[in-house]
């Protein structure tokens, strides 16, 4: 199975539901999780010289994208020929690994004026694997009123961890909402 599909495969798992992130200081964070989502998370956004993941282009938006990539249309093999490919590699090694990051206990209530970014993440899941700090950004969505991924980052430093809070995961619950990828 090629890394882009596997990674869809994993993301497809969340979308459609809600988790409740139960912090053990009492904090909730509810988290929504939609196909459209994935474009982002995966950094096909990053891929402009490759036609069928341009989201400007027509029947393009991120959702039609993702299916064509369940569907087997859009694969490794045509995103590895983008000469931007390289920025996206590590992002597709640790997003199949999305379930291992949702169940990792560690969050952050981040503050961006802590570093230079222009993340607006107002939490930040995160898993250190060795040098590699996995991190799922989290940004308040006020129409909707629960927070929704925002950016996925594979950072080979503690730049984004460094001088943050810190507080455990005690709780996660899934609610549905409905099944939006199909």
């Amino acid at each position: 199975m090629n890394l882009l599909k596997k990674c869809a495969d994993v993301y497809k798992k969340y979308v459609g539901y809600n988790y409740t992130f139960i912090l053990d200081c009492g904090i909730s964070i509810e988290v929504e999780f939609r196909s459209e989502y994935f474009y982002h998370l995966a950094g096909l956004h990053y891929l402009t010289d490759i036609a069928q993941v341009n989201r400007n282009r027509a029947n393009n938006s991120p959702a039609n994208i993702f299916k064509r990539i369940l569907n087997d249309k859009i694969s490794d093999t045509l995103i590895e020929k983008s000469k931007f490919y390289a920025k996206i590699q590590d992002r597709l090694i640790y997003l199949s690994d999305f379930d291992d990051l949702m169940t990792a206990k560690i969050i952050i209530d981040f503050d961006s004026t802590k570093i230079k970014t222009s993340i607006l993440s107002r939490y930040l899941l995160y898993k250190q694997y060795n040098d590699v700090y996995v991190i799922l950004g989290l940004k308040y969505d006020m129409n909707k009123d629960v927070y929704i991924p925002e950016t996925f980052i594979a950072e080979h430093s503690d730049y984004y961890i460094k001088n943050q809070i810190s507080y455990d995961i005690a709780e996660v619950k899934r609610t549905y909402y409905k099944n939006n990828y199909k």
